[in-house]
């Protein structure tokens, strides 16, 4: 299974920490709902990654900003892997690739903004094992060129691409696939993140779904004849 790749620039700014980024780390899944039906959000406990620690002694033997990044997301890809990722049982006619992280998030104030209920719900019921599909569209669509959907009835996703790295493995595996071929992914485990109220601002209020996946390429051809 080969590690995971790289691109320029994180994707994503944490909602108090403008260019910060935390790190992949272990995840656990809420299990309380809030009011509405959705989980109440763990402390925010990761380690943060800022882009200027691109400049720090870790990457000094990257040649450039993409060696870095490629570094981060090895190491990234290492702090992911189990045993299990190594087997040879893939299911569907399926190839193992590689295990990505994807998120989406939700902010709004009170008496200023309105919590978008429907966004959240559609990714507070994705669970471990569930399958998706990621596909290529048109950055006007979706400004990473492709969208995420969930494989038993095609509904679309509100996920994008958790970090830099994360972002340059899956465009480089949509970019592999062949005609007969399709870039699906099944999820590890998620998260819910999130604050009611911040030090600036405690109208503010922030929700941070987030999703790993290990991601496959599939035959369609090879999976009609079975």
């Amino acid at each position: 299974m080969g590690n995971r790749s790289a691109s320029d620039g994180d994707q994503h700014d944490d909602p108090d920490l403008s260019h910060v980024q935390p790190e992949t780390g272990d995840s656990e899944v809420c299990d309380e709902n809030d009011e509405s039906g959705l989980p109440k959000p763990q402390e925010y406990d990761r380690p943060y990654f800022d882009v200027f620690d691109y400049l720090s002694d870790e990457y000094a033997d990257a040649r450039n900003l993409n060696e870095a990044i490629e570094i981060r997301g090895q190491k990234a890809f290492a702090q992911s892997v189990t045993p299990d990722d190594f087997n040879d049982a893939s299911p569907d006619n399926m190839t193992k690739l590689g295990i990505a992280e994807l998120w989406a998030e939700s902010t709004w104030n009170d008496g200023r903004s309105t919590r978008n209920i429907a966004l959240e719900r559609s990714v507070a019921g994705i669970q471990e094992g569930d399958m998706l599909e990621i596909r290529r569209c048109s950055e006007e669509i979706n400004p990473w060129g492709y969208s995420f959907h969930r494989v038993d009835d095609g509904v679309t996703l509100p996920y994008t691409p958790y970090h830099d790295f994360d972002d340059r493995f899956l465009s480089q595996m949509l970019d592999d696939l062949s005609e007969n071929e399709r870039l699906v992914c099944q999820v590890r485990d998620t998260t819910c993140y999130g604050e009611d109220g911040i030090d600036a601002d405690p109208s503010f209020h922030w929700r941070v779904y987030t999703c790993r996946v290990t991601v496959y390429r599939q035959n369609l051809l090879e999976s009609r004849e079975d």
